[in-house]
């Protein structure tokens, strides 16, 4: 299957794969049959291309995120509609932080709001400062259309990535994995602090599909995933403080397949 770019987004996220996803998405094989994102987030892997395979499964511990993707997936028109008056302000997003929503449409809506108009996509802090906070909804809500196609075949899921992954373990079936890291993810949720990254070493050891895996470089996640393919990289980090210089973050990206190769296009070409 050729695969076709896409590279669209939805959402900011702390932890999100903006700039790794270019280094990722040659690492995924062609041969799969099923697509998995158990720890889906704000999907900047998924949506890199207009489709991985066949069957493509969205999860996400996170009921905000999981509730936004199925309203802009199912109803992207009323979800347009309740974000066409929200404005560039603080007393919005204020109001937007202290009352989330009654409906699914309005949770979504106000959800995605306080997201991109908040400093770093943590949801906290009004970014008046960016360039973000400043523009109309209006490239929001054209995002909103277009995410929409793009989950069209995608299946939503909110279950833990412990549960997911033996469900849709198959031969043929692939999985991205990015989970919550061993230093934190920015993001307060119960989930986060009691994450068992043994647990899901444990879990991949055993499965029959193939795995990516993303992680901080650490002797921890070096330890569990010693006996797999490990490529270490690099880049900036995502979230400057006042004057602070951004600073190299290294990372790890694990396979339990041949990964290296294809990381290398020159070492690639000459084994052809």
């Amino acid at each position: 299957m050729l695969r076709e770019e896409f590279k669209g987004h939805l959402l900011g996220w702390i932890g999100g794969k903006r700039i790794l996803r270019k280094t990722i998405a040659p690492l995924i094989p062609e041969d799969i049959k099923t697509y998995i994102e158990p720890f889906g987030g704000a999907a900047w892997v998924l949506f890199y291309y207009k489709k991985w395979a066949d069957c493509e499964i969205y999860n996400d511990l996170d009921g905000r995120l999981v509730n936004l993707f199925r309203c802009v997936k199912y109803h992207p028109c009323e979800l347009a509609r309740e974000m066409a008056y929200m404005l560039a302000s603080r007393e919005q997003f204020l109001n937007a932080v202290k009352y989330p929503g009654e409906t699914d449409i309005q949770k979504a809506a106000r959800f995605l709001f306080v997201i991109s108009r908040s400093y770093g996509a943590k949801g906290k802090k009004f970014a008046i400062q960016t360039k973000q906070a400043l523009s109309s909804i209006g490239g929001i809500i054209e995002r909103i259309e277009n995410i929409s196609k793009r989950l069209n075949k995608v299946a939503i899921e909110n279950k833990s990535a412990f549960d997911l992954i033996p469900l849709y373990d198959r031969p043929d079936s692939f999985f991205y994995l990015d989970p919550v890291y061993t230093k934190g993810a920015g993001y307060e949720t119960s989930s986060a602090a009691k994450f068992n990254h043994a647990d899901l070493a444990e879990i991949l050891k055993n499965i029959k599909g193939r795995f990516l895996l993303s992680y901080d470089d650490s002797p921890k996640i070096r330890g569990f995933y010693k006996d797999f393919n490990i490529i270490p990289v690099s880049r900036a980090n995502g979230i400057k403080s006042g004057r602070h210089i951004e600073k190299e973050y290294k990372e790890l990206l694990i396979g339990n397949y041949e990964i290296k190769q294809a990381h290398n296009p020159t070492l690639r070409d000459l084994r052809q």
